[in-house]
Parts: C-alpha cells; structure tokens; sequence
C-alpha cells in the first residue's frame, strides 16, 4: 500500500469530521509539514504553520458538515493527484456541492508539504 495514497484517503475522511470534531481537527492539521505550502481554489496561500491551522480551523468553521468521495492517483515529478466530490452544508445552512481535483507533493517523512486544490475541472 502507498503511504501517501493513504494519507490523502485519510484527509478526506478527517475532512468528513472535522467540523464538529476538534481531534479530528488537529490530525488533519498534523498531516502536513511545517514548511507545507496550502493554496485553495480561491487564491488564498498558506505558507506557514500558523496560518495553514489558520486556514483549516475558519474552513471547517465555515462548513459545518460535509461527505467527501475521492480517487487517488500518482501524478508527474512524484506528485499525488485525487479527484473529489463533495456535498455539504455551510455554518448559514445553504447546500452545495462541488467535484474538484487536489494535487499532492509528500516530504521524506511522508507529510503534505504542498496541497493544490482546484474547483470545477
């Protein structure tokens, strides 16, 4: 099994609980290193561990529940790529759904040190 496939399948699965566990919360946070780079779909980049903590806790706060599905696949320059859809429901009560595609880069010890996420592609 390939650890970082792994580490992405449990991203999204942390992804499901975070907003209303704070454990959760804090793995998810965990998975990435201390020099990860977060750029969302919206241009907003997280270069520091303090504001990629920053970025997760507002995100999760944000969107109160949600049901990811994804597919992982290996990408160029040892990159990971996974396809995802998800519905949700955010803090105001509105419904969405997106379906998307996160790219992935991994550090020697295994840990995100870079995460694309694209929207509507």
């Amino acid at each position: 099994m390939d650890p970082n496939a792994e580490i992405i399948r449990r991203y999204f699965r942390l992804s499901d609980l975070a907003s209303h566990d704070p454990q959760a919360l804090s793995e998810l946070i965990g998975l990435f290193a201390s020099h990860a780079i977060v750029k969302d779909a919206n241009g907003f980049v997280a270069d520091n561990p303090t504001k990629v903590a920053a970025f997760f806790s507002h995100f999760f706060k944000d969107n109160q529940e949600l049901h990811h599905l994804c597919q992982v696949m290996t990408g160029p320059d040892h990159s990971y790529r996974a396809e995802w859809a998800v519905a949700g429901r955010k803090s105001s009560g509105k419904l969405f759904a997106f379906h998307g595609f996160d790219t992935y880069h991994f550090d020697q010890a295994h840990k995100i040190s870079a995460l694309q996420v694209e929207i509507g592609h």
